[in-house]
Formats: C-alpha cells, structure tokens, sequence
C-alpha cells in the first residue's frame, strides 16, 4: 500500500516537473496573427494545419480545432516525455504487460517478456517502426505504469496550451476517450522538434540496426514506416526532413510531417485521411503547392506580420497562461532577444515553479509520515491482539489443569 501512494504522488512530481508553457504564441493562427492563408485545394484529410516553424503562424487551415482520433503520432508526445526524463543509455525491461496487453497485429517490435534494450533503441523502434509495445515498455520505465504515464502526458499537453486533446495510452491504438484536434498536434509536433535534436535525429533516420540481446539472438533490422523519407518508396518526399506516421481504422490516415521548402522548415499535420495513402497524398501535394505558392516575398511579409505582432501577441498568451494557472515555463520558440518585461515575467515562473515543487514536496513527505505511523499503529495493534491471545491461552491451559 505504502509503495503504492509513494508512486502515486512521485508521478504528480514528475508531471509538475515535465512541463513548460509557452509564454508566446507557439502556434499562431489567422485569427489572431492576421496573416494571409494560403488557398491550398481541398485535401482527403478532414483536419489540417501546415506552420511556418520559423515564425509558428499558420500558412493553411481546415478544421483546426476540431477533435479527431491521433492513432500512431500520439508517440511524438512519447517520445517528447522520454527526451526529456531519460538518459540515452539507461535500460528498459519489458514487463508483461507492456508485452501483451497491446492489440493483437499492431505495430510491434516483438520484444520479449524480460527482454532489455536501451532507451535510445527503443526510441528508434518507438518512431521507425512504431513499437506499441516498446511504447508501453517507455511508459512504464518512466512513470511506474503506463496509466501514470498517461498522466503526464496530458499535463505535458495542457502546458504546451493544447485545447482539445486526452491521451489515455503511450501508443495511440483506438479509445473513445483518446483524440487531439490539428491545432494542438502541431503544437506538440512543434515543440518535439524545435527543442530536441534527438527527436530530429529519430524522424529523419531510414534504417536501424538492433544487436542481439539478452532474450533475442538475432539481429534486428528496423526500416522506417514513414513512405516520405525512404528513397524507393512511392510517396519519397527529397524535400522531407521527417515526420511521424500513424493509422487506424477510427483514426484513418495521421501524419506530422516537416520539409524544408524554400529554405524554411514547413510542418504540416493531417489528421482523418481515408486511409495512409490519402494521409501521404495530402503532406507531399500541399508541400508541392507551398513551394510553388509561397515564394520569397510571402514569407518576407509573414515575417514583418510576425514581428509586428510579437509583442502583442506574448502579452496575449501571458494573461491566458495566468488565467489557466500554468505557471511553468520559458519562451524557447520565439526568434529575438529577450525585453527585460519578459526576463521579469520568466523570474517569475520560475519563482512559482519552485514554490509548487516544494509544495509537492512537502504533499509527498506527509502522505509519507502518515503511511508510517498508520503502519506502526497496525502493527502496535497486532502486538496487543497477540498478548491478549497469547493471556487467553494460557487462563485457559490454567483452568484446564485446576
């Protein structure tokens, strides 16, 4: 019981812990940067939003906020949460459930019960390949079970400021009750890719090599899933710098891609394709039309938009984020030097950030003590019962020899 609570409350430390908000904009749509939208034909996929990563205003939209099953691309938020809390080099043991309790034919890297492999393997096979087993082998490795990790998932997302998403497994197979919406996929998507060069690394890599481990003799070959990046493939994409692939049949077709057009990076999240094809078929058609649409002069004008707006619009996000309570975070995604407002605005972040984990602290060491001493009052109380049966037995061997 006691280990239980202990993990329990270590889990809601580590949630506080993991996350940032933004205190700009990350992604910056229309609506509120006023930029002009590219007219882009209409796309198979029902949710759509392609961003400028240089500046995180959107060039296209369709369906931005509305919710739609993730499938496979929930792993960008796996792998996010795994860069940020593990070493490359620490070991992951499969558990059970971790092996088994995955749908039977999904994505699999057919690890074994028992089986080790390091976090940087399981990363590679968590994004080539999209291990759902090595997903849940993640979770538990990093948060206990895979239902704390899910946990910190969603905290990781509320702090990121997605509006419209619910994560209940590391790997993205089908649940009512697990969905995101294009606008809160491409702030993750975002996020993973502008402050981590191992996630860059991971969604640009074609092959991977597994040597034998401790439960598998064989050499493991793992060929990327995503058809953009590899050069035989129909759909290969020269311009692509990688992406993240994902489908079931409730979700259809899901991908977050990135390419770099023009000399810029360009994302483009899709979500509720009619299948994977449609899925590869919208990304490469509407990197084709940025290229052929958005030339110079348009970026040029999306840049002085963006710089216009920047100050406006970070007190903007400073009010929202004051007003939902996250009090985490730095502004690494916003290009420029800091104003000292924004330097007194991070101080104090950060001041309320330790105040929160000391409180969490405290939380923890008394929930601790109060396990204690209802242990030693559990086990006063079975010495007392003992004497009293031990007194009982012996009045009546006493009366018995009278």
């Amino acid at each position: 019981m006691k280990k239980k609570w202990l993990m329990v409350c270590m889990c809601g430390l580590l949630a506080i812990s993991s996350g940032k908000v933004c205190l700009g904009a990350e992604i910056v749509t229309a609506e509120k940067g006023g930029q002009e939208l590219l007219d882009i034909p209409d796309t198979n996929s029902e949710g759509v939003v392609v961003v400028d990563m240089a500046t995180g205003y959107t060039i296209y939209e369709k369906n931005i906020y509305t919710s739609y099953y993730p499938a496979s691309i929930t792993k960008i938020m796996t792998a996010t949460l795994t860069l940020e809390n593990c070493q490359m080099d620490e070991v992951v043991t499969f558990s059970h459930d971790a092996v088994f309790t995955i749908e039977p034919g999904s994505c699999s890297a057919y690890a074994d019960e028992g089986e080790q492999l390091t976090v940087e393997q399981c990363l590679y096979g968590l994004m080539l390949i999209s291990g759902n087993d090595l997903a849940n082998g993640l979770a538990e490795h990093i948060a206990g079970s895979m239902n704390n990790f899910a946990i910190l998932m969603n905290t990781k997302a509320r702090s990121l400021g997605c509006i419209n998403t619910h994560f209940v497994n590391a790997h993205g197979l089908h649940d009512d009750e697990h969905y995101t919406c294009a606008y809160d996929m491409a702030l993750i998507g975002k996020n993973a890719y502008k402050n981590f060069e191992m996630y860059r690394e991971l969604i640009h890599t074609p092959r991977y090599i597994v040597p034998p481990t401790n439960k598998q003799p064989e050499t493991r070959y793992w060929t990327n899933s995503n058809r953009m990046i590899i050069d035989y493939e129909k759909f290969y994409y020269e311009d692509c710098v990688g992406g993240k692939t994902g489908y079931t049949s409730d979700a259809g077709g899901t991908l977050v891609s990135y390419a770099r057009i023009n000399g810029r990076i360009i994302m483009c999240v899709t979500l509720k394709a009619h299948n994977a094809t449609g899925a590869y078929e919208d990304n490469t058609g509407i990197f084709d039309f940025v290229k052929e649409n958005a030339d110079e002069a348009y970026f040029t004008k999306l840049e002085t938009i963006y710089e216009e707006n920047k100050e406006s619009l970070a007190a903007n996000e400073e009010t929202t984020t004051a007003e939902s309570n996250l009090s985490e975070g730095d502004n690494n995604f916003q290009a420029g030097s800091s104003s000292n407002k924004n330097e007194k605005i991070s101080f104090g972040n950060i001041a309320i950030k330790v105040i929160i984990l000391l409180v969490t602290i405290a939380l923890i060491y008394y929930i601790y003590r109060r396990i204690c001493l209802y242990h030693r009052k559990l086990e006063r109380r079975k010495r007392r019962m003992a004497l009293k049966q031990k007194r009982l037995e012996e009045e009546k061997k006493y009366r018995n020899e009278e």
